[in-house]
């Protein structure tokens, strides 16, 4: 195992751009130590013998947990306004998300 070598402030720079971050000169110091660390974690991991070890896509097992599609009757219209959070008349009222007329 080796130890990773020091990261340059430049480096830490070059990956807070990828990240698109802007960060203090302080929070680079720390994300430089943190990304030090995080390089000397995968060493030590790259250390372990995995000979015979069947590469995975997620530490558990997955089973499929789809139900067969079967055709239901819809919810009344009056179902639906009674499960929502808030209604105008007989529409369902939702927040305001467009600002300058909605012309969309």
């Amino acid at each position: 195992m080796t130890t990773p070598p020091d990261l340059t402030m430049q480096q830490v720079q070059h990956v807070a751009a990828l990240a698109r971050l802007a960060l203090s000169d302080e929070e680079m110091i720390a994300i430089g130590k943190d990304l030090k660390a995080i390089l000397h974690h995968v060493d030590k991991l790259s250390a372990v013998d995995v000979t015979g070890v069947e590469p995975m896509t997620s530490p558990h097992s997955h089973c499929s947990r789809l139900h067969t599609d079967v055709a239901e009757p819809p919810l009344s219209a009056e179902t639906v306004l009674d499960l929502a959070p808030a209604t105008e008349g007989t529409l369902i009222a939702v927040p305001k998300v467009l600002t300058g007329g909605g012309d969309a």
